[in-house]
């Protein structure tokens, strides 16, 4: 391998400037684990019974059908379901019965990779100077950030045909020390600290903005419902938070529950753009920096590339790490 960055990007400066708390990454798990204990209270959230179907009810609110066969009143639904979102499928009339990875090539754009993800206790030696990294090559990449109390979160691109792992029965992380034999030991050093079986996998897919917008009477989707987005610049799950906070935000004013409708539409108004943006950057990210070796390369491409990344990816970053609302 090579030792050498090809860029550094600052994630403190935007925060500190427009007065946010910095950028940090946090384990899905230990983020729910704080919503549970300071948000929502545990009796209110239901899980294993999800939504298949709602109606807008006249007059106001939403009657909402689980998949146990129950059905729920409320005045807003949120729809977020995720990529394979069952309330985006109602709320646009697709087909009901083509909903998750079964059918992902329907209704989503694959990328042509596959991404691994672990997580595990092990601390760089760099830790106090770089908290994300990004190793590049030739159609793969892999990278790794810190989540707190000694524990980095890793991921690893790799191309693949979507569905491949119901087939692929080999151990992952096997697969994995094999695919970056003679890559940096750093990426060894995490490989060999992580547990076989936290070891996830997942095709990614992403969609292109939904220009019908996110709203059907008094529902709203949220995440990647609304804009399923690349992992590279992690902003999937950022982008659902920053959602629930404007979606909140919106939700403060109200008086009436005959102003819903227009409420939800001012949230994917001040959502639409900035969610948009993170789409595009994300993907064409993603084809970049799987590509890179191949750019790098080329004795006429390289110098412009390198010369683009050095100027646009900070700029990137500034915007996605000073949100504005």
């Amino acid at each position: 391998y090579e030792e050498g960055w090809l860029v550094k990007f600052d994630a403190a400066s935007p925060a500190i400037r427009c007065g946010l708390p910095l950028t940090l990454a946090i384990n899905r798990a230990a983020l729910q684990d704080v919503f549970l204990k300071y948000g929502v209270p545990q009796e209110r959230v239901h899980t294993a019974n999800r939504v298949s179907s709602y109606e807008n009810i006249d007059g106001g609110g939403v009657a909402v059908e689980l998949e146990d066969g129950s059905t729920v009143y409320g005045d807003i639904l949120v729809g977020a379901d995720g990529i394979w979102s069952a309330v985006r499928h109602k709320m646009f009339d697709l087909p009901m019965n083509e909903i998750g990875p079964a059918y992902a090539t329907q209704h989503a754009r694959y990328s042509g990779y596959t991404c691994f993800t672990g997580t595990c206790e092990h601390t760089p030696k760099d830790i106090e100077e770089v908290a994300y990294k990004v190793f590049l090559g030739q159609k793969q990449y892999f990278g790794c950030t810190d989540t707190g109390h000694g524990w980095q979160h890793w991921w690893a691109f790799l191309p693949d045909s979507p569905g491949a792992g119901k087939t692929d029965t080999a151990p992952m992380l096997d697969r994995l020390k094999r695919e970056f034999e003679g890559w940096s030991p750093e990426i060894h050093d995490l490989f060999n600290t992580t547990k076989p079986e936290v070891v996830k996998r997942r095709d990614l897919f992403d969609r292109l903005p939904i220009f019908r917008g996110w709203t059907d009477g008094s529902v709203a989707l949220m995440g990647d419902a609304a804009h399923p987005t690349m992992p590279n610049l992690g902003q999937g799950g950022a982008m659902a938070i920053e959602d629930a906070y404007v979606l909140g935000e919106e939700l403060k004013a109200i008086k009436h529950t005959c102003e819903i409708k227009g409420i939800l539409k001012a949230y994917e108004r001040r959502r639409f753009v900035r969610a948009s943006i993170a789409q595009f950057l994300s993907r064409n990210g993603s084809d970049l920096l799987v590509d890179w070796e191949k750019l790098r390369n080329n004795p006429i491409v390289c110098p412009i590339a390198l010369k683009s990344i050095n100027i646009f990816q900070p700029l990137t970053m500034d915007y996605l790490y000073s949100a504005d609302f």
